[in-house]
Parts: structure tokens; C-alpha cells; sequence
């Protein structure tokens, strides 16, 4: 089963006055565009649809690009039939789009910030409170506004404004103006900073080689358990103070027994895991001469 819905996007501004647009402006902001709808089809409907943002010719006036929005059913969804199914393309065309209810809407209402305080109200709809106001959204266009993907790719499809020459940036629905969102607005739609947030840490105690050491503070020393090499921080303050104090030197081949500390933690661009030396048990210095005993 397929179904779909059109709607335009539109640039204004003095320099597409004659309906041309740099692709290099244009089309990144047309993927993340097609990006976006995937992103929320895949929050909303998992793998029950495929999404696809087909463009047609540009209109005259402005920079006017038409797109059509194809939504392609894996299979039949019976509560599809009684307009249980919330996240058919109309309705998800609404979340993105529609003024007053929808994705761009919410980022300028919130000025890209987060609400005060969210109550669930367990009708599928939830109270924001933010600043002085008060009003009520679905869940399933907070549970868009909060994706990182989501606002990433909102982002991108107005980096066009930050261009000189183009002010402003429409979508037009049914022949009508659906909402409008201008330079003055743009800085609500920057990615807000995600902070890390630590998933994994666990201590153990392993054999290390070697493979470049530093003597600055702060500085990370590299180190191969004979498989990968990792970056460290040492913290043994009694190991760094002999160091300091020429009491223990190295040479290729010296090892140091560890306790040490993986830290793995959540960060915008993915996982990312930490190293730290909590104490150097033992340097065992390279091996100088045969074992024969």
C-alpha cells in the first residue's frame, strides 16, 4: 500500500530573484530535508514504512521547489484504516510542517530550547511549560524535536539563510503559505550541545608496553597490551613524582603493570572511551640478558 502528499519549500531573498540557486546551497539542504523525514518515519513507524522526498521542477517566483513525499507501507496496518495510526504520511507531513502543531513550529516556539517542565498527559498529547506559557503537543513531535538527527538535519535545511542574499525560508502547502521561518529566527535551529553522558566504567589489572611516553602535564602516554595500542592518562601520583625525579627510566621493551581505569561514554558523534592509569603496580624494565636458569 503507498500513499503520498506534496507540498513546496521556498528561498527568498534579492539574490534568487531570478529562480537560480547555487547547488552547493541547494542540494545539501534537499538531503537533509529527505533526511529529516526518514529520521521521524523511522522514530514513528520503526520498519513498518519507507519513506521517499521526490523534487519536481521549481515554480517561478523566488526559488520555489515542489516535492512530493511517497510513503510506502511494509505492510497493511489494520489501525491505518481507523486513523489509529497516527504516523501515516499525512499526519507525519503535519508533524514536520504544519504551523502552530508542527516540527518548525515547535524549534521557534521553544526558541530551540528545552521546556521548563513536560507532563505527560496520557492521551498522547503532553503539557509544555516554557518561560511565561503554557500549551499542550503530541508526544510524537516531542519525541521529534528531542532527536539529535532530527534537529541536525533541520538545521541544514535552512543553512541557506546564513547565506547573503536569502532572508527567508517558506513551506507552502496546498497552495497556501504553511509557515515561515526568517534569518532573525535562524540561531533557534542550531544543534543545542549534547552533553557526554558516561555508560561504562570498570577497573582492571593488565601488562602494558610501552610506545611513546610524554613528561608534560596532562598529556597521554601510549600504551599496547600486544594487541591494540590505547591512550592513557596517568594518575598514580607517586608513579609521575619518580618520573619527575629521574628515579625510574625507560628504554624500548619496558613494561608496566596496571591497574587501570575504562571509562566508555555517550557523546554527540557516538561512543567514546576513556583510558586512566590509577596506579603503576610494577615497572618491569626490558629484558638484557638470557634466562638460563
Amino acid at each position: 500500500m503507498n500513499s503520498s502528499t506534496d507540498f513546496n519549500i521556498i528561498y527568498e531573498g534579492h539574490s534568487v530573484q531570478n529562480h537560480s540557486m547555487d547547488v552547493r546551497d541547494l542540494a545539501p539542504a534537499l538531503l537533509s530535508l529527505g533526511n529529516l523525514f526518514d529520521e521521524a518515519n523511522r522514530i514513528l513507524n520503526g520498519d513498518k514504512t519507507s519513506i521517499k522526498l521526490q523534487v519536481k521542477a521549481h515554480e517561478v517566483g523566488s526559488f520555489e521547489v515542489h516535492l512530493t513525499l511517497y510513503q510506502s507501507f511494509a505492510e497493511q496496518v489494520s489501525s491505518f484504516l481507523t486513523g489509529d495510526f497516527v504516523t501515516a504520511i499525512l499526519n507525519l507531513k503535519e508533524l514536520i510542517l504544519l504551523p502552530g502543531a508542527g516540527l518548525f513550529w515547535l524549534i521557534v516556539k521553544l526558541k530551540g530550547k528545552k521546556p521548563g517542565k513536560i507532563t505527560d498527559l496520557k492521551n498522547g498529547f503532553v503539557r509544555l511549560e516554557f518561560e511565561d506559557e503554557t500549551f499542550e503537543a503530541p508526544l510524537s513531535l516531542l519525541r521529534i524535536y528531542q532527536d539529535l538527527n532530527i534537529r541536525r538535519a533541520a538545521e541544514e535545511i535552512l543553512k541557506p539563510l546564513r547565506k547573503e542574499g536569502i532572508d527567508s525560508f517558506k513551506i507552502k502547502d496546498q497552495g497556501k503559505i504553511a509557515g515561515t521561518i526568517t534569518k532573525n529566527e535562524l540561531n533557534y535551529f542550531s544543534v543545542p550541545e549534547v552533553k557526554e553522558e558516561e555508560i561504562v566504567s570498570s577497573e582492571s589489572e593488565a601488562a602494558y608496553s610501552i610506545i611513546s611516553l610524554t613528561f608534560k602535564e596532562d598529556n597521554k602516554w601510549r600504551l599496547s597490551d600486544g594487541h591494540s595500542v590505547i591512550n592513557v592518562v596517568i594518575l598514580d601520583d607517586d608513579f609521575k613524582r619518580k618520573v619527575d625525579q629521574n628515579s625510574i627510566s625507560f628504554s624500548k621493551g619496558d613494561i608496566l603493570r596496571c591497574r587501570i581505569k575504562t571509562i566508555q561514554w555517550r557523546t554527540a558523534n557516538g561512543l567514546k572511551t576513556e583510558y586512566e592509569v590509577l596506579e603503576v603496580k610494577e615497572h618491569i624494565p626490558a629484558a638484557r640478558q638470557l634466562l638460563l636458569f
